[in-house]
């Protein structure tokens, strides 16, 4: 099976069914493939609807709005479900559409699952399907704390769990002609927590009959279906909730792996690397996302320039190509570069690029590597932070083509009587030379601030140093800051709170008027 180059996830709601009044076009509803006419995606993942409710003409299951007597989760709730009724109402059902246009554009389409959801059978909902209506009792029942959901998500231990799960995944694939699903374990339940690890061989077991179902219909119509799978890029966080990861790697069930963690704020350091191993064994693909958005006052999308860092640092690692979600949408030129570029690494090999160290976030996951930043700086403190970098500059400067090389970081707060040194890889960088330049504060973006980050980067001073090219390494390159005498009479914490390294090359400049 052909690996893909770059995958694109389209949820169907928020960048479609959520966005216009019914009725919904023909035009409309091939938006979500036709969007993507002349980039460089190959493999698009589309949202089938909530889980347990359908954004298509389900004959296994429920469909998304049915058992909304009165619409009580706002506006774009309503669309969805009035633009689902409207459409099958005129003969276009809008998975069918999708996997259709997608075929004929040459692009694979993978149906994708929320393969559990929480959720009780009462009152006028959107999301809960029709096992729960049926018999509550496949719901699991026990609280878990760190997850408020788990009580009324469906209970993988009963096979009538696991039946309802193939039947869905059976109509994506056998009655809608889509290429393969993707399973997304969004809420990270399966079990009782009580009974998970006994349970890990009952999920492994039904992702084997998955795989077999996906077999058995890819044979009887002369095509492989993939099968994809979101996942934690840690282990042990998998295990917990009862997914053997390596198992299904090993045995070759899944054809490609999404590590899924912390990938709210764009982070250049990979997590997935005990992964991409196993995977690398058995031909087994592995596509990360690159992250959504940034915390940051100057840029509060990612930019071109973080994605090419962040993706060769990813491809460095050992993933095979990315994974892109949530780019604005309708998409501008600033989307359709990244949809280009990510496609293939020769395309940004020789292009600015911007690595941002990913700071703490409110709710840091305990099972990733702790992030360093921010730091505060007392007397005598040495901060040290690593930044991982891919370009290849030895060969950059053997064809006379790096510009230049900028390391920056962000200081709250210093005072102009402290004495704070900086050094890369062990070489002292003078202030002195650096450009210096101070805010009064500046907002961050919207996501950061709803999961619990402060809106506001307080009083700051960037340092952007020159880095000499003998001294910046393709690979770890370790920033060290040194509080040397902290003026005592000024109260306020100094805190590191951004390091981030540029890279620059040389190029033609654009001209503005014409060439001729």
């Amino acid at each position: 099976m052909t690996k893909p180059r770059l995958i694109y996830y389209h949820d169907s709601r928020h960048y479609l069914m959520y966005r216009f009044d019914p009725p919904m076009s023909l035009h409309q509803l091939r938006k979500p493939v036709d969007d993507l006419i002349g980039t460089g995606v190959d493999t698009l993942v589309y949202g089938t609807g909530m889980g347990q409710t359908f954004l298509y003409d389900t004959q296994v299951g429920l469909k998304f709005g049915d058992m909304a007597a009165e619409h009580n989760h706002g506006l774009v709730w309503w669309r969805a479900a009035a633009n689902l009724e409207s459409a099958l109402e005129r003969g276009l059902d809008p998975f069918k559409i999708v996997v259709d246009r997608a075929h004929e554009k040459g692009i694979r389409v993978l149906g994708s699952i929320r393969i559990n959801d929480g959720g009780a059978p009462e009152g006028s909902n959107y999301t809960v399907g029709r096992l729960k209506y049926e018999n509550p009792d496949v719901m699991i029942g026990e609280e878990d704390p760190d997850k408020p959901h788990t009580a009324t998500a469906l209970d993988f231990a009963r096979a009538e769990v696991r039946e309802e799960r193939l039947s869905v995944i059976e109509e994506v694939c056998d009655r809608y002609g889509a290429d393969g699903v993707e399973i997304d374990e969004y809420t990270r339940v399966f079990f009782k927590p009580s009974e998970v690890e006994k349970n890990i061989p009952v999920l492994t077991e039904w992702m084997r009959s998955v795989r077999s179902l996906l077999d058995e219909i890819g044979n009887r119509q002369g095509r492989e279906l993939s099968l994809a799978i979101r996942v934690h890029p840690s282990e042990r966080a998998c295990l917990h909730i009862g997914m053997d990861v390596r198992t299904w790697i090993r045995e070759g069930i899944v054809d490609w792996v999404t590590p899924f963690g912390d990938v709210m704020i764009i982070d250049p350091e990979p997590h997935f690397g005990w992964m991409a191993d196993e995977a690398r064994e058995v031909g087994v693909g592995i596509y990360p996302p690159l992250g959504r958005d940034t915390y940051d006052d100057r840029y509060h999308d990612v930019t071109i320039e973080m994605s090419r860092a962040v993706a060769g640092n990813y491809l460095r690692a050992g993933a095979d190509g990315v994974y892109l979600a949530d780019l604005q949408w309708p998409h501008t030129n600033t989307e359709y570069e990244v949809l280009r570029e990510m496609a293939d690494p020769d395309a940004y090999a020789r292009k600015t690029k911007h690595y941002p160290i990913a700071p703490r976030t409110a709710r840091p996951d305990p099972y990733l590597r702790e992030r360093v930043l921010p730091v505060t700086l007392d007397q005598s403190t040495k901060a040290s932070v690593s930044v991982l970098v891919n370009d290849d500059f030895d060969s950059a400067i053997e064809d006379d083509e790096l510009e230049s090389v900028t390391l920056g970081v962000r200081l709250v707060q210093p005072h102009p009587n402290d004495t704070i040194t900086y050094k890369i890889n062990g070489h002292e960088l003078s202030t002195d030379e650096a450009k210096t330049t101070h805010f009064y504060g500046g907002l961050v973006p919207y996501m950061p601030v709803k999961v619990g980050m402060p809106q506001r980067i307080n009083t700051h001073y960037w340092f952007e140093f020159d880095v000499p090219p003998d001294v910046i390494r393709r690979g770890e390159n370790v920033v060290e800051v040194t509080m040397e005498r902290r003026w005592e009479r000024f109260l306020a914490d100094r805190v590191i709170q951004s390091v981030e390294v540029w890279v620059r090359y040389k190029d033609l400049p654009i001209q503005v008027v014409g060439q001729m």
